[in-house]
Protein backbone atom coordinates (compact mmCIF):
# COMPACT_ATOMS: atom_id res chain seq x y z
CA UNK A 1 0.00 0.00 0.00
CA UNK A 2 1.53 3.17 -1.06
CA UNK A 3 1.87 6.20 1.02
CA UNK A 4 -1.29 8.77 0.32
CA UNK A 5 0.35 12.49 -0.09
CA UNK A 6 -1.83 15.37 1.71
CA UNK A 7 -1.73 18.65 0.94
CA UNK A 8 -3.42 20.78 3.83
CA UNK A 9 -3.80 24.94 3.36
CA UNK A 10 -3.98 26.98 5.48
CA UNK A 11 -4.44 30.42 3.44
CA UNK A 12 -4.79 33.76 4.26
CA UNK A 13 -8.91 34.36 4.03
CA UNK A 14 -10.64 37.44 3.05
CA UNK A 15 -14.02 37.78 4.52
CA UNK A 16 -17.87 38.96 3.21
CA UNK A 17 -17.55 41.29 0.20
CA UNK A 18 -14.24 40.39 -0.76
CA UNK A 19 -13.96 37.05 -0.20
CA UNK A 20 -14.65 36.37 -4.11
CA UNK A 21 -10.71 37.23 -3.90
CA UNK A 22 -10.14 33.32 -2.07
CA UNK A 23 -10.57 31.64 -5.65
CA UNK A 24 -7.51 33.42 -6.69
CA UNK A 25 -5.49 32.31 -4.05
CA UNK A 26 -7.18 29.12 -3.75
CA UNK A 27 -5.92 27.83 -7.38
CA UNK A 28 -2.44 28.77 -6.89
CA UNK A 29 -2.62 26.32 -3.89
CA UNK A 30 -3.41 23.89 -6.38
CA UNK A 31 -1.10 24.42 -8.81
CA UNK A 32 1.52 24.40 -5.77
CA UNK A 33 0.38 21.00 -4.24
CA UNK A 34 0.41 19.34 -7.98
CA UNK A 35 4.22 20.72 -7.88
CA UNK A 36 4.88 18.77 -4.77
CA UNK A 37 3.31 15.47 -5.69
CA UNK A 38 -0.05 15.88 -3.25
CA UNK A 39 -2.93 13.09 -4.07
CA UNK A 40 -5.89 14.87 -1.96
CA UNK A 41 -5.69 18.71 -0.88
CA UNK A 42 -7.73 19.99 1.79
CA UNK A 43 -9.06 23.55 2.42
CA UNK A 44 -10.96 24.71 5.34
CA UNK A 45 -14.72 25.41 6.44
CA UNK A 46 -16.53 27.17 3.55
CA UNK A 47 -13.06 27.57 1.37
CA UNK A 48 -13.29 29.39 -1.04
CA UNK A 49 -16.47 30.20 -0.43
CA UNK A 50 -19.13 31.99 -0.92
CA UNK A 51 -19.19 31.60 3.12
CA UNK A 52 -19.50 35.09 4.92
CA UNK A 53 -19.75 36.99 1.63
CA UNK A 54 -22.37 37.14 -1.18
CA UNK A 55 -23.85 33.95 -2.26
CA UNK A 56 -23.84 34.93 -5.45
CA UNK A 57 -20.50 37.33 -5.73
CA UNK A 58 -20.71 40.04 -9.17
CA UNK A 59 -17.39 39.55 -9.31
CA UNK A 60 -17.31 35.74 -10.47
CA UNK A 61 -18.71 35.21 -13.51
CA UNK A 62 -18.37 30.89 -12.30
CA UNK A 63 -18.90 28.88 -9.18
CA UNK A 64 -15.60 28.93 -7.34
CA UNK A 65 -16.30 24.97 -6.90
CA UNK A 66 -16.66 24.96 -10.12
CA UNK A 67 -12.85 26.80 -10.72
CA UNK A 68 -11.68 24.04 -8.35
CA UNK A 69 -13.20 21.18 -10.35
CA UNK A 70 -11.00 22.77 -13.54
CA UNK A 71 -7.78 22.41 -11.65
CA UNK A 72 -8.83 18.88 -9.81
CA UNK A 73 -9.03 17.77 -13.51
CA UNK A 74 -6.24 19.51 -14.69
CA UNK A 75 -3.67 18.16 -11.96
CA UNK A 76 -5.36 14.94 -11.47
CA UNK A 77 -5.55 15.15 -7.71
CA UNK A 78 -8.29 14.93 -5.04
CA UNK A 79 -9.86 18.52 -3.71
CA UNK A 80 -11.91 18.80 -0.36
CA UNK A 81 -13.08 22.54 -0.71
CA UNK A 82 -16.53 23.94 1.07
CA UNK A 83 -19.27 26.45 0.94
CA UNK A 84 -22.79 27.49 2.35
CA UNK A 85 -25.62 26.79 -0.45
CA UNK A 86 -28.80 28.52 -0.61
CA UNK A 87 -31.69 26.23 0.25
CA UNK A 88 -34.32 26.42 -2.98
CA UNK A 89 -36.87 24.92 -1.27
CA UNK A 90 -37.37 27.73 2.27
CA UNK A 91 -36.00 31.40 1.96
CA UNK A 92 -33.18 32.42 4.37
CA UNK A 93 -32.69 29.31 4.85
CA UNK A 94 -29.44 27.35 3.92
CA UNK A 95 -26.58 24.69 3.71
CA UNK A 96 -23.49 24.64 4.85
CA UNK A 97 -21.38 21.71 2.62
CA UNK A 98 -18.37 20.05 1.81
CA UNK A 99 -17.48 18.79 -1.67
CA UNK A 100 -15.35 15.74 -2.24
CA UNK A 101 -13.76 16.73 -5.41
CA UNK A 102 -12.42 13.37 -7.57
CA UNK A 103 -9.46 13.75 -9.97
CA UNK A 104 -12.03 13.85 -12.81
CA UNK A 105 -13.37 17.20 -11.88
CA UNK A 106 -15.99 15.43 -10.57
CA UNK A 107 -18.37 15.81 -7.26
CA UNK A 108 -18.02 12.77 -5.80
CA UNK A 109 -19.53 13.74 -2.14
CA UNK A 110 -21.41 16.65 -1.37
CA UNK A 111 -21.50 16.57 2.63
CA UNK A 112 -24.51 18.43 4.36
CA UNK A 113 -23.07 19.32 8.30
CA UNK A 114 -25.60 17.04 9.98
CA UNK A 115 -24.91 19.40 13.31
CA UNK A 116 -25.10 22.41 12.52
CA UNK A 117 -24.46 25.23 15.30
CA UNK A 118 -27.58 27.03 16.82
CA UNK A 119 -29.05 30.36 14.72
CA UNK A 120 -26.91 33.07 17.23
CA UNK A 121 -23.79 31.57 16.22
CA UNK A 122 -24.53 30.72 12.88
CA UNK A 123 -25.54 34.33 12.69
CA UNK A 124 -22.38 35.31 13.98
CA UNK A 125 -19.97 32.67 12.03
CA UNK A 126 -21.96 33.25 8.58
CA UNK A 127 -22.38 37.19 8.42
CA UNK A 128 -25.95 36.69 8.71
CA UNK A 129 -27.03 33.51 7.30
CA UNK A 130 -28.67 32.11 10.66
CA UNK A 131 -30.74 29.12 9.60
CA UNK A 132 -28.11 26.11 8.90
CA UNK A 133 -30.38 23.25 7.94
CA UNK A 134 -29.26 19.89 9.14
CA UNK A 135 -27.82 17.55 6.34
CA UNK A 136 -29.38 13.64 6.52
CA UNK A 137 -26.18 12.01 6.03
CA UNK A 138 -22.86 10.98 7.65
CA UNK A 139 -20.51 10.77 4.75
CA UNK A 140 -17.81 8.13 3.92
CA UNK A 141 -16.49 7.91 0.72
CA UNK A 142 -14.58 4.93 -1.01
CA UNK A 143 -11.80 6.28 -3.41
CA UNK A 144 -8.41 5.62 -4.54
CA UNK A 145 -6.23 6.69 -2.01
CA UNK A 146 -8.74 5.00 0.90
CA UNK A 147 -12.17 5.79 2.55
CA UNK A 148 -12.40 9.16 3.08
CA UNK A 149 -15.06 10.58 6.08
CA UNK A 150 -16.02 14.12 5.75
CA UNK A 151 -17.51 16.49 8.86
CA UNK A 152 -16.87 19.96 9.38
CA UNK A 153 -15.34 22.08 12.53
CA UNK A 154 -17.03 21.20 15.76
CA UNK A 155 -18.41 17.80 14.77
CA UNK A 156 -14.74 16.11 15.63
CA UNK A 157 -15.95 17.12 19.10
CA UNK A 158 -18.58 14.60 18.67
CA UNK A 159 -17.01 10.58 19.39
CA UNK A 160 -20.64 9.47 18.13
CA UNK A 161 -20.40 10.35 14.41
CA UNK A 162 -16.21 9.94 14.33
CA UNK A 163 -17.34 6.23 15.69
CA UNK A 164 -19.88 6.00 12.59
CA UNK A 165 -17.23 6.83 10.37
CA UNK A 166 -14.91 4.51 11.57
CA UNK A 167 -17.31 1.68 11.38
CA UNK A 168 -18.46 2.99 7.47
CA UNK A 169 -14.57 1.86 6.88
CA UNK A 170 -13.09 5.58 7.33
CA UNK A 171 -9.27 5.57 7.16
CA UNK A 172 -9.06 8.94 6.74
CA UNK A 173 -10.93 11.66 8.33
CA UNK A 174 -11.40 15.59 6.84
CA UNK A 175 -12.34 18.00 9.73
CA UNK A 176 -12.08 21.55 8.45
CA UNK A 177 -12.88 24.60 10.48
CA UNK A 178 -14.11 28.23 10.22
CA UNK A 179 -11.31 30.14 12.06
CA UNK A 180 -11.21 33.06 14.48
CA UNK A 181 -12.63 36.54 13.11
CA UNK A 182 -13.05 38.17 16.26
CA UNK A 183 -11.92 39.00 19.66
CA UNK A 184 -13.34 36.80 22.31
CA UNK A 185 -12.87 35.08 25.28
CA UNK A 186 -10.54 32.26 23.92
CA UNK A 187 -7.24 31.74 24.79
CA UNK A 188 -5.95 31.12 21.56
CA UNK A 189 -3.21 28.96 22.64
CA UNK A 190 -5.39 26.75 24.79
CA UNK A 191 -8.07 26.05 22.33
CA UNK A 192 -5.04 25.21 19.68
CA UNK A 193 -3.92 22.60 22.14
CA UNK A 194 -7.60 21.80 22.59
CA UNK A 195 -7.91 20.89 19.00
CA UNK A 196 -5.24 18.57 18.60
CA UNK A 197 -5.91 16.88 21.89
CA UNK A 198 -9.10 16.06 20.37
CA UNK A 199 -8.22 15.18 17.16
CA UNK A 200 -5.46 13.00 18.59
CA UNK A 201 -8.26 10.92 20.52
CA UNK A 202 -10.26 10.70 17.94
CA UNK A 203 -7.32 9.14 15.47
CA UNK A 204 -6.57 6.70 17.81
CA UNK A 205 -9.36 5.78 19.18
CA UNK A 206 -10.57 4.82 15.41
CA UNK A 207 -7.46 4.24 13.72
CA UNK A 208 -7.17 6.54 11.12
CA UNK A 209 -5.83 10.10 10.40
CA UNK A 210 -7.22 13.07 11.26
CA UNK A 211 -7.06 16.59 8.73
CA UNK A 212 -7.94 19.69 10.29
CA UNK A 213 -7.06 23.49 9.07
CA UNK A 214 -8.61 26.73 9.21
CA UNK A 215 -9.18 30.11 7.72
CA UNK A 216 -6.96 32.75 8.88
CA UNK A 217 -8.74 36.07 8.01
CA UNK A 218 -7.32 38.80 6.55
CA UNK A 219 -8.02 41.67 8.96
CA UNK A 220 -5.84 43.91 9.90
CA UNK A 221 -8.17 44.31 13.67
CA UNK A 222 -6.95 40.67 14.60
CA UNK A 223 -3.65 39.51 15.19
CA UNK A 224 -2.65 36.74 12.99
CA UNK A 225 -1.58 34.40 15.62
CA UNK A 226 -4.28 34.82 17.63
CA UNK A 227 -6.75 33.22 15.06
CA UNK A 228 -4.39 30.16 15.03
CA UNK A 229 -6.92 28.87 16.96
CA UNK A 230 -6.27 24.68 15.30
CA UNK A 231 -3.45 25.69 12.83
CA UNK A 232 -3.16 22.98 9.86
CA UNK A 233 -2.77 19.61 11.30
CA UNK A 234 -2.32 15.44 10.66
CA UNK A 235 -3.25 13.19 13.77
CA UNK A 236 -2.84 9.82 13.23
CA UNK A 237 -3.12 7.00 16.07
CA UNK A 238 -0.01 6.78 17.37
CA UNK A 239 1.12 10.43 17.19
CA UNK A 240 0.80 13.96 15.99
CA UNK A 241 1.88 13.57 12.38
CA UNK A 242 2.66 17.40 11.02
CA UNK A 243 1.49 20.94 11.75
CA UNK A 244 1.90 24.21 10.80
CA UNK A 245 0.93 27.69 12.44
CA UNK A 246 1.62 30.17 9.42
CA UNK A 247 -0.37 30.78 6.19
CA UNK A 248 0.83 27.96 3.51
CA UNK A 249 0.71 24.76 2.41
CA UNK A 250 1.43 21.92 4.62
CA UNK A 251 2.51 18.44 2.75
CA UNK A 252 2.98 15.20 4.20
CA UNK A 253 2.21 11.81 3.31
CA UNK A 254 0.22 9.16 5.64
CA UNK A 255 1.68 5.75 6.00
CA UNK A 256 -1.29 3.16 5.34
CA UNK A 257 1.13 0.29 5.21
CA UNK A 258 1.27 1.03 8.72
CA UNK A 259 -2.15 2.03 9.38
CA UNK A 260 -3.42 -1.19 7.78
CA UNK A 261 -1.20 -3.37 10.32
CA UNK A 262 -2.57 -1.15 13.23
CA UNK A 263 -6.23 -2.12 12.10
CA UNK A 264 -4.99 -5.72 11.47
CA UNK A 265 -3.58 -6.81 15.14
CA UNK A 266 -5.08 -7.57 17.86
CA UNK A 267 -3.95 -5.93 21.20
CA UNK A 268 -2.35 -9.38 22.48
CA UNK A 269 1.14 -11.02 23.15
CA UNK A 270 1.65 -11.58 19.75
CA UNK A 271 1.65 -7.84 19.29
CA UNK A 272 3.31 -6.65 21.75
CA UNK A 273 6.78 -8.12 20.86
CA UNK A 274 8.36 -7.42 17.20
CA UNK A 275 6.78 -9.31 14.48
CA UNK A 276 9.48 -11.94 12.93
CA UNK A 277 8.25 -10.78 9.30
CA UNK A 278 9.22 -7.11 9.72
CA UNK A 279 13.10 -6.70 9.76
CA UNK A 280 13.02 -3.37 11.16
CA UNK A 281 10.03 -2.63 13.53
CA UNK A 282 9.05 0.83 14.88
CA UNK A 283 7.60 0.39 18.31
CA UNK A 284 3.71 0.74 18.65
CA UNK A 285 2.42 4.13 19.92
CA UNK A 286 -1.33 3.00 20.04
CA UNK A 287 -3.44 0.08 20.87
CA UNK A 288 -3.65 -2.27 17.79
CA UNK A 289 -7.00 -3.20 16.93
CA UNK A 290 -8.86 -1.40 19.45
CA UNK A 291 -11.36 -0.69 16.78
CA UNK A 292 -12.32 -3.89 17.29
CA UNK A 293 -13.39 -4.14 20.52
CA UNK A 294 -17.07 -3.40 20.66
CA UNK A 295 -20.17 -3.95 23.07
CA UNK A 296 -23.05 -2.03 21.22
CA UNK A 297 -25.29 -3.12 23.79
CA UNK A 298 -24.06 -0.40 26.06
CA UNK A 299 -25.05 2.42 23.73
CA UNK A 300 -28.65 2.44 23.49
CA UNK A 301 -29.01 4.90 25.62
CA UNK A 302 -26.87 7.46 23.16
CA UNK A 303 -29.98 7.13 20.94
CA UNK A 304 -32.90 8.47 23.44
CA UNK A 305 -34.47 12.11 24.01
CA UNK A 306 -32.37 13.76 26.34
CA UNK A 307 -32.34 17.29 28.15
CA UNK A 308 -29.82 18.46 26.14
CA UNK A 309 -31.29 17.35 22.69
CA UNK A 310 -31.89 20.02 20.21
CA UNK A 311 -34.34 19.95 17.63
CA UNK A 312 -32.35 20.73 14.61
CA UNK A 313 -35.76 20.25 12.79
CA UNK A 314 -37.28 23.49 14.16
CA UNK A 315 -37.57 25.08 10.81
CA UNK A 316 -40.57 22.41 9.84
CA UNK A 317 -42.84 24.56 12.41
CA UNK A 318 -41.15 28.03 11.86
CA UNK A 319 -37.61 29.92 11.75
CA UNK A 320 -38.78 31.57 15.38
CA UNK A 321 -39.35 27.45 17.24
CA UNK A 322 -35.60 27.27 18.00
CA UNK A 323 -35.90 29.67 20.95
CA UNK A 324 -37.96 26.91 22.98
CA UNK A 325 -35.10 24.64 22.70
CA UNK A 326 -32.50 27.57 23.21
CA UNK A 327 -34.12 28.58 26.78
CA UNK A 328 -34.79 24.96 27.64
CA UNK A 329 -30.68 23.89 26.90
CA UNK A 330 -29.52 27.00 28.65
CA UNK A 331 -31.50 27.33 30.94
CA UNK A 332 -32.44 31.61 30.21
CA UNK A 333 -34.46 33.76 27.84
CA UNK A 334 -32.41 34.28 24.58
CA UNK A 335 -34.85 36.98 23.72
CA UNK A 336 -33.09 38.88 27.36
CA UNK A 337 -29.44 38.27 25.00
CA UNK A 338 -31.11 39.66 22.32
CA UNK A 339 -32.07 43.12 24.39
CA UNK A 340 -28.19 43.46 25.42
CA UNK A 341 -26.69 42.51 21.77
CA UNK A 342 -29.32 43.02 19.21
CA UNK A 343 -31.10 41.26 16.92
CA UNK A 344 -30.13 38.01 15.57
CA UNK A 345 -28.28 38.95 12.55
CA UNK A 346 -25.69 40.33 15.00
CA UNK A 347 -21.96 39.72 15.14
CA UNK A 348 -18.74 41.24 16.59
Amino acid sequence: MKPVRVGVALPETFWGDEEWKNLENATEYVDEAAKQGVDLLVFPEGYPGPMTGPIHPKELSRKPIDALREKAREHSLHIIAGDVEENPDRAETYFLTLKLISPKGEIVARYLRVQPDTPPLNAYLYNGKAHLLPGKEIKTIDTNLGKIGLQICSELFVPEICRIQMLNGAEILVSPVHGLHSRTMFNHLSVRDTWRCVARARAAENLYYVIVTQNIYNMKRIDRQIQVMAGAFVAGPEKMVANRETPGLLVTDLDMERLAYLRSRNYDEENLSSPPEVAVFEPLGCRPGQIWERNPQLFSELSQPHKFSYDYNYYNESLDKWTADYDRIYGGKYSDIQKKYGKLKFHW
